[in-house]
């Protein structure tokens, strides 16, 4: 389907832009920044080839993923300096890698027979994977990690579509369910809405007591 094959390229170069844009923060060089749009465009997609046996990862064997890297990688060089607000472009193509990624995954696993707790796990696991690998590469805490509705709207979105799926046209099924993860994501950092997290004393913890 060649609204499949858009929607994969249009997530694998969302996501690497928001990995590009982590490491031009950073401060990365030009090959750091290459490698963090890898990992954090294709990390999510090499654990669902792994779980789902799959054979060689599509990374490996689909040479569009490394070109649209590396003219992401590219374009977000010479374009970066029209940017004023980083921070809030990472978010917005993080979003849509996550609801893209999301979503493609769960159809993919519906195609596959996979029961909906294993469509659920795998979609997540690749909505978020790379972006946990690129969090930890420039020693953040991943998002998911940190009370954000992050791994949550890619939950609701795999849910969505596998609960619409045969209920809707399956193109309509994925836009629909890619918007509801990207809105229910950007709602939450606009509304700051956040997982509640367990409040501490750091000078307990700091002498060993809770």
């Amino acid at each position: 389907m060649i609204f499949i094959d858009i929607m994969d390229i249009a997530g694998t170069a969302a996501f690497a832009i928001s990995g590009i844009l982590m490491g031009i923060k950073k401060k990365l060089d030009f090959f750091g920044l290459f490698v963090l749009g890898v990992f954090t465009a294709c990390g999510g997609g090499l654990f669902r080839d792994v779980i789902l046996n799959r054979g060689m990862p599509v990374l490996f064997t689909n040479s569009k993923y490394i070109i649209t890297i590396v003219i992401s990688t590219i374009l977000t060089c010479l374009l970066y300096k029209f940017i004023t607000r980083i921070t809030v472009f990472i978010q917005i193509f993080d979003a849509l890698g996550l609801g893209t990624f999301t979503v493609l995954t769960a159809y993919q696993c519906i195609l596959l027979k996979v029961p909906l707790t294993g469509i659920i796990f795998i979609s997540v696991l690749t909505g978020v994977g790379g972006g946990i690998i690129r969090d930890i590469l420039v020693n953040e805490v991943p998002l998911i990690f940190k009370g954000e509705i992050y791994a949550l709207a890619s939950i609701i979105g795999a849910f969505s579509f596998y609960i619409l799926y045969n209920r809707l046209d399956s193109v309509i099924n994925l836009y629909l369910c890619i918007l509801i993860v990207f809105t229910v994501r950007s709602m939450s950092m606009y509304f700051n809405i956040n997982l509640p997290v367990l409040k501490t004393d750091n000078k307990n913890i700091t002498n060993g007591k809770l």
